[in-house]
């Protein structure tokens, strides 16, 4: 059996880097199980996790309007703020993912006549520069008169943090 000299550097180097890692790993463990964090290591924990949160896609919901769609169904018409805070241009549609809820059921988009000129239906279409903010509207349609529940997240991402969340009465 004849062995390729790369095939033994590419494993040689996968080993390296698995050990490297896994050194990198232990360093930040600690025997000291029973012990709390001095106030300083607190708050600075309490910082990092702040920080965490931060996103590139900062949103709030601002309000809910009860309204009619094109149909004359029952629909609400949620407003929200948001800031692109990328390096690149964004539309809300890509980078904020919302949801109506009801009695914990999601709520469906619903489409509000073209005449209503209350609302800019097509803001969440449109591309945000980075650094500006938009105010934009989603409508859903109404199952019921319970309360609406809303949320936001980012459409895109590795973990499924709540950024924005309000309830509304619409009876």
């Amino acid at each position: 059996r004849k062995e390729c000299p790369m095939m033994r550097n590419i494993v040689s180097g996968v080993v390296v880097c698995s050990m490297m890692a896994g050194g990198l790993a232990l360093f930040g463990c600690s025997s000291d199980e029973g012990q709390k964090p001095s106030s300083d290591e607190g708050q600075l924990q309490e910082a990092a996790q702040q920080e965490a949160v931060q996103t590139e896609y900062p949103v709030t919901i601002d309000a809910c309007a009860v309204t009619s769609d094109y149909q004359g169904n029952p629909a609400i018409v949620v407003t929200y703020t948001w800031t692109n805070n990328s390096s690149d241009p964004q539309m809300f549609e890509v980078a904020i993912d919302d949801k109506a809820f009801q009695g914990g059921v999601e709520l469906s988009f619903a489409t509000i006549s073209v005449a209503d000129q209350t609302y800019d239906m097509q803001a969440s279409f449109k591309e945000v520069q980075p650094g500006a903010t938009q105010t934009v509207y989603q409508a859903f349609l109404l199952d019921d008169q319970s309360d609406v529940t809303v949320q936001c997240q980012e459409l895109i991402s590795f973990s499924d943090e709540i950024l924005a969340e309000a309830s509304f009465s619409v009876a």
